[in-house]
């Protein structure tokens, strides 16, 4: 699913788009507390992201119901950011 042979690191892709659907909304736990909350800005979730070793976000929809989570390390190599996700039809159809 999150095969980037690109320099750009595959969470940062796969936040990108995720926010593409109108709606939809990303919280990041930091392992402690929810740095960022059901949030649609892209610099902020990617902050929270890059501000530890290892994030965990949670994908909404407009609805609010969850559609996906991700394990991200962002000290990896590029395309392995995502370490693990929901195996889910949303997840396989984002493009990263």
């Amino acid at each position: 699913m999150y095969t980037n042979h690109g320099t750009t690191a595959s969470y940062k892709k796969l936040v990108r788009n995720i926010l593409k659907t109108t709606g939809n909304t990303v919280s990041v736990w930091d392992g402690e507390e929810w740095q960022v909350k059901r949030s649609v800005s892209y610099k902020a979730i990617i902050e929270a992201i890059e501000s530890v070793e290892e994030a965990q976000i949670r994908i909404r929809n407009a609805e609010g119901s969850e559609i996906g989570w991700a394990l991200i390390i962002p000290c990896l190599d590029n395309d392995e950011t995502v370490a693990d996700y929901t195996d889910n039809d949303f997840m396989h159809s984002l493009e990263v």
